[in-house]
């Protein structure tokens, strides 16, 4: 006997829910966007002794600057055409000279007579912290020799996920617990040799691509946005700048690339929420150079110090 028409189109019914439920499983979305965290936190070195004095001396000295003297030392200008990679203004009124920031994570560039030391996943592949250190305190005695106040280093982004990175090498490799524990011992290194360690490039900096407009073999409008969801950015992506800070890193370095469609040097969120709120980061963020893209709203969102060429 034919079937009816009514039980075929039963069947067809729900044969085709059945291949659309299959089609759109029950899964979690994720919406890319950082969600805004305002006002930026007013660093005071509270419950942390080793920043306490340093923040007493710099309220006394900073109450006495105008607003140009201040905009001139938290302004850079550099790349090629000064002594360092960057250089800052200084306050001539207070004695106070302008900064030299200085590459790279692996020692000077563009010094002569400079040592080329091993690469980051070189130092972690040995699993010694105290070759890391030693290696963190001679890159540090260098700088110091030459002049450098801030070494822009070490690298934990790129983490190192993609393959393509050009920079994945720098860093101690794709593992967050590995690279949070090379990146500390970097900096107490550094540091120690009385140099301020600049932990970079904050955040999710994974791909040399499309990073930035103009460096692009096409036109670009906007850079590429690392997309990540609150849970990856917190035990993969922040890990080990969460190290870095317990070491005490005196400077991070904010990146080209969005996160979550939101530059990473005006993105509020990343900067006043995890960094400095969460993590109690109490060191200054300095752009990547040519990264700011806006004036209020980097500000807002926690930037401290501005690069450009």
């Amino acid at each position: 006997m034919a079937p009816s028409k009514v039980s075929v189109l039963g069947n067809a019914i729900l044969f085709l829910s059945a291949l659309t439920g299959a089609q759109e499983p029950d899964i979690p979305t994720f919406e890319h966007h950082s969600p805004p965290a305002y006002p930026p936190p007013i660093g005071t070195g509270d419950g942390f002794p080793e920043w306490s004095e340093a923040y007493s001396k710099a309220q006394a000295v900073v109450a006495q600057m105008t607003i140009a003297e201040k905009v001139n030392l938290t302004s850079g200008v550099g790349w090629e055409g000064e002594q360092c990679v960057g250089n800052t203004g200084g306050v001539p009124r207070l004695g106070i000279r302008g900064l030299c920031l200085q590459d790279s994570p692996l020692g000077i560039r563009f010094g002569q007579y400079s040592s080329a030391f091993p690469a980051g996943v070189t130092i972690a592949s040995t699993w010694d912290d105290d070759l890391a250190y030693a290696r963190g305190l001679a890159m540090g005695v260098e700088h110091r020799g030459k002049g450098v106040d801030v070494q822009l280093g070490p690298v934990s982004g790129p983490l190192g996920l993609f393959p393509e990175g050009g920079r994945n090498w720098e860093g101690a490799g794709s593992d967050p617990y590995l690279s949070g524990a090379g990146l500390a011992s970097a900096v107490r290194g550094i540091q120690d040799a009385g140099v301020i360690a600049c932990a970079k490039h904050f955040i999710a900096n994974e791909q040399e691509h499309y990073r930035l407009r103009g460096e692009s073999a096409i036109a670009i409008n906007e850079s590429i946005s690392s997309n990540v969801d609150d849970r990856t950015m917190h035990e993969v992506y922040a890990w080990p700048f969460a190290d870095a800070v317990k070491a005490g890193v005196g400077s991070i370095m904010c990146s080209y690339n969005q996160i979550n469609n939101s530059y990473g040097c005006q993105n509020s969120e990343l900067m006043n929420g995890i960094l400095k709120n969460e993590l109690g980061f109490q060191g200054f963020v300095v752009s990547d150079w040519q990264a700011q893209h806006g004036g209020v709203a980097t500000a807002l969102a926690g930037l401290d110090m501005v690069y450009s060429p």
